[in-house]
C-alpha cells in the first residue's frame, strides 16, 4: 500500500509539473490527495514547493519571450482620423500618411451686357493631396505633400526637414509657407469659407528657405531667408529672393476663450523678368476668371507686404480680422495697394474653433452624425475688399460680402456652401460689375 500511493505522488508530482495545470488546480488536486491519506504531510509539502517553483520558472520563461517578442515588434500602427500612423516604442522614429480631397461646384450670376463676364459654371477638384510626416532621431523631422491637381514640380507643396534639438526653437529648411498672413498660416481644410478672402492676392506663397520659429501658449515668433520656389522655371539670370518674420501674442488662450493679434512683414526682390503681378477670383475657383488684376508691373525693385491681425473665439463664436498692404517699389513712380477682410462665424451646435500656436487648427464635433448626433453646423458671414488701382496701374477694386453654411458629420468630413456676392467693381477690365456666385464643396481630410 505505501509502494501504491508514493508511485501514485510520484505521478501525480510529475504530471503537475508541467504547466498543463494553473497553479490553483494544482494545490486544489494535492491538498485532496493529502486529506485522503494519498501521500504524506512530508510529501504533500515538498511537492507543493517544487510545484510552486516550477509555476514561478514557466512565468519568467513567458515573461523573457513577450520581452524577446516586443523588440522583434518595436513598431506600433494606429489609424487616427482615417490616416496611418506608424511609431517606435522608443520614441525616436514616427511617420503619419495622410491626405485631403475637396470637390468643387460653382454657379455664377453676372452681368450679361458686360463684355468682360465669362464666368462659366463647372466643377473641380480643388486639391488632391497625400503627404508623408514624421520624424527621426528625435530631434529631426520632415514633411512630404503633394498635390495631384498641380503636374510636375508644381504639385510639390511643402518639401522640408525641421531640427528641434535647440530649447524652444525649431528650424526648418525646405519648400514652405513664409510666414505671413493668418489666413494663409490655417490650412485651407480649417478656414471658415471655401476661399480666403480677397486680400489673398497679396499672400506670400511657399518658397525655399531657412525659417527659424519659437512657439509658446500666449506668443510666437518667426523669420526666415527664402530664394524662389520649386515651382520657378530654371532661367539664365538671378532669381529673387525674401525675408519675412511674423509675431502672433495671444494673451488670452484657453479652451473657448482666445484673443489674438498678430504683426507680419514679408520683402522680396523683383524676380528675374523684373516684374509682379497681382489678381483675385471672386472668392471662388472653378471659373479661373480673376476679377482685379495688375497686369504685369514691369521694372519693379522689390516688394514690401505688411500685415495686420486680430482674432477672437468666445465659445461658439468667433471672428477674424486682417489688413494688407503691399508696397512697390520700381523705377520711376512706387505703388501701393492694400485690402482687409472681416469676418465672423459661429457654432449652433456649440463647439468651438480650436487655436494652436498662432493658427486655427481643426473642427470636432461634440456628436458625430449617425451616433446620436448631427455632428457640427457653423454660420459664417465675411466682408472683403482689395484695391489694385495706384498711379498708372487700373487693377480694380473691388467689395464682397460671403455668407457661408459648413456640416461637419465627424472630424474627416466637411460639407460647405457659400453664397458670394461681389459689390461693384471700379476700374479694370471688369468695370461696373456685381457678379455672384454660388459654391459647394465636399472634403475628405485624413
Amino acid at each position: 500500500m505505501k509502494f501504491n500511493k508514493l508511485a501514485i505522488a510520484a505521478a501525480v508530482c510529475s504530471s503537475l509539473a508541467t504547466p498543463v495545470y494553473a497553479g490553483s488546480e494544482l494545490e486544489t488536486l494535492l491538498m485532496l490527495l493529502h486529506e485522503n491519506g494519498t501521500i504524506s504531510n512530508e510529501q504533500y509539502q515538498r511537492v507543493l514547493s517544487e510545484a510552486k517553483a516550477n509555476q514561478q520558472t514557466v512565468l519568467d520563461e513567458k515573461k523573457e519571450m513577450q520581452s524577446a517578442l516586443d523588440q522583434a515588434t518595436k513598431v506600433e500602427l494606429n489609424v487616427g482620423k482615417g490616416g496611418l500612423r506608424m511609431k517606435d516604442r522608443e520614441g525616436n522614429f514616427a511617420m503619419k500618411i495622410g491626405g485631403r480631397l475637396q470637390v468643387d461646384s460653382a454657379w455664377y450670376g453676372e452681368d450679361t451686357d458686360a463684355p468682360g463676364s465669362q464666368l462659366g459654371d463647372g466643377t473641380e477638384a480643388r486639391r488632391a493631396r497625400i503627404y508623408v510626416q514624421g520624424k527621426m532621431y528625435k530631434d529631426w523631422g520632415y514633411k512630404l505633400q503633394y498635390d495631384f491637381t498641380g503636374t510636375g514640380n508644381k504639385g510639390i507643396k511643402d518639401a522640408y526637414l525641421t531640427y528641434t534639438g535647440l530649447e524652444d526653437i525649431e528650424l526648418k529648411a525646405g519648400n514652405f509657407k513664409d510666414p505671413f498672413m493668418l489666413q494663409e498660416q490655417t490650412s485651407s481644410k480649417h478656414i471658415t469659407f471655401t476661399e480666403r478672402s480677397l486680400p489673398d492676392a497679396f499672400s506670400a506663397g511657399r518658397h525655399i528657405g531657412l525659417m527659424a520659429s519659437t512657439k509658446h501658449q500666449h506668443w510666437t515668433a518667426a523669420a526666415a531667408l527664402f530664394g524662389d520656389s520649386v515651382s520657378t522655371a530654371s532661367q539664365s539670370e538671378d532669381e529673387g529672393w525674401g525675408a519675412a518674420g511674423r509675431l502672433t501674442y495671444a494673451p488670452i488662450n484657453e479652451k473657448g476663450r482666445v484673443l489674438h493679434v498678430g504683426l507680419a512683414s514679408n520683402y522680396r526682390t523683383a524676380s528675374a523678368n523684373d516684374s509682379v503681378q497681382f489678381k483675385q477670383q471672386a472668392e471662388t475657383h472653378v471659373s479661373g476668371v480673376s476679377i482685379v488684376d495688375t497686369g504685369s508691373i514691369a521694372n519693379v525693385d522689390s516688394t514690401l507686404k505688411t500685415g495686420l491681425e486680430l482674432a477672437a473665439v468666445a465659445g461658439p463664436f468667433s471672428t477674424q480680422i486682417e489688413y494688407i498692404r503691399t508696397d512697390v517699389e520700381r523705377t520711376g513712380t512706387d505703388l501701393a495697394f492694400d485690402g482687409w477682410y472681416a469676418e465672423a462665424a459661429y457654432f449652433l451646435t456649440g463647439e468651438t474653433r480650436t487655436y494652436k500656436k498662432g493658427k486655427f487648427a481643426g473642427i470636432k464635433p461634440n456628436r458625430h452624425f449617425g451616433e446620436n448626433g448631427m455632428g457640427a453646423w457653423q454660420l459664417a458671414a465675411r466682408y472683403s475688399t482689395i484695391n489694385l488701382n495706384d498711379g498708372d496701374i487700373d487693377g480694380g477694386e473691388a467689395d464682397s460680402i460671403t455668407l457661408g453654411v459648413n456640416w461637419f458629420p465627424n472630424p474627416v468630413l466637411r460639407f460647405s456652401a457659400n453664397y458670394v456676392q461681389v459689390l461693384d467693381i471700379k476700374g479694370g477690365a471688369h468695370n461696373n460689375e456685381e457678379p455672384s456666385a454660388f459654391q459647394l464643396r465636399g472634403q475628405w481630410a485624413f
